[in-house]
């Protein structure tokens, strides 16, 4: 489906104005509330032995925590993601950037990312791009946005309920495994594989990791919904209005994605994203089995404020990832792979 710049535009602004807004947020629960952590009423060490320290697509981060993906591209967009690139320098995580499918059309929209990456020295990203674009693209079009980018691994992002309601009624991903496929075989960096807020099974998750896949990112419903989302851009009564209330619980939230997951040894390859509002919600993904977590409306919250705000708002997530490991009588991150911190709950 062809798109001018300027509804690119449009459509990126909206995304922005729209994921701020309540009426996105998913009707149903993330699904944090059924797990609880096992509170250690003595842990006999000190809260500053607690370090947060992780390797991820092999390099030293300060957090689990990570900068999911959100927007590039567009007009509002370069102040945003500088602001959470200055950040994410500031704190040491790793940062994933929004979609970069304009880049694949437009060569002037390298420029952005070249400007961030001059400006704040030391960022470690992630390329991003969807699955349509890697099925209608050449791979090598698409492995040069990671050599533009300067990326350590990409992201392939999954979202057939996102297109539809963005009105793409011939939407059509057959192929699209073995597109995956090449792009591993191709690409010089780990690819990781993420869907926008509706959860990765674990029979996906499987095919992906035989295919060379290095991380999927389950992504699950709780969050942002961006069928409601895109749906809210429609016409008032039309058809794509008129069906979005139907799918308004659609897909598995990430804690049941994880869930699923649990005795199937595919935890070291495992991120999770997707209503993560709480440092504390991130401890029960890593005590799941997760190796990161990512953060994504909290921080668009903040990057449209401030670098400052920003900054606060990922000293917040850490802090509050420290409190629940100490309280729980962790003092690694890799703890939770090695005692059992958690159980479920139907409350």
């Amino acid at each position: 489906m062809k798109t001018s710049f300027d509804d690119f535009e449009k459509r990126k602004k909206d995304h922005i104005r729209l994921a701020l807004d309540e009426g996105t947020q998913a009707l149903t629960s993330s699904g944090f509330n059924r797990i609880r952590l096992i509170h250690q009423a003595l842990p006999e060490f000190s809260f500053n032995d607690v370090n947060l320290n992780v390797k991820l697509l092999d390099r030293d981060f300060s957090s689990p925590h990570f900068v999911s993906s959100m927007t590039a591209g567009h007009e509002n967009s370069y102040k945003i993601n500088l602001n959470l690139a200055r950040a994410a320098v500031a704190n040491n995580w790793l940062m994933a950037v929004g979609s970069q499918r304009r880049e694949l059309t437009d060569a002037a929209a390298v420029q952005e990312w070249k400007n961030i990456n001059s400006d704040v020295a030391g960022l470690n990203l992630i390329s991003n791009i969807g699955i349509l674009e890697l099925l209608s693209h050449p791979t090598e079009n698409v492995l040069k946005l990671v050599e533009n980018l300067g990326a350590i691994g990409i992201f392939v992002h999954l979202n057939p309920l996102q297109e539809l309601f963005q009105g793409n009624p011939q939407v059509d991903m057959t192929g699209a495994l073995k597109a995956i496929e090449e792009l591993v075989k191709q690409s010089t960096v780990p690819v990781l594989v993420k869907e926008v807020g509706f959860g990765i099974n674990t029979d996906l998750s499987r095919r992906l990791f035989s295919v060379g896949v290095k991380i999927v990112d389950v992504s699950g419903n709780g969050g942002t919904h961006w069928g409601q989302l895109e749906a809210m851009r429609q016409e008032q009564g039309s058809l794509l209005a008129n069906t979005a209330y139907a799918f308004r619980d659609w897909g598995q939230s990430t804690v049941e994605c994880l869930l699923d997951l649990q005795d199937q040894n595919l935890f070291s390859h495992i991120w999770a994203s997707g209503g993560v509002r709480s440092g504390v919600d991130s401890a029960k993904c890593l005590a799941l089995g997760a190796r990161a977590v990512g953060i994504a409306q909290p921080l668009m919250k903040a990057a449209v404020v401030s670098e400052e705000e920003t900054i606060k708002t990922m000293q917040q997530f850490d802090f509050q990832l420290k409190a629940a490991m100490y309280c729980s009588g962790l003092k690694k991150c890799e703890d939770f792979l090695h005692q059992k911190v958690w159980y479920g709950t139907n409350h």
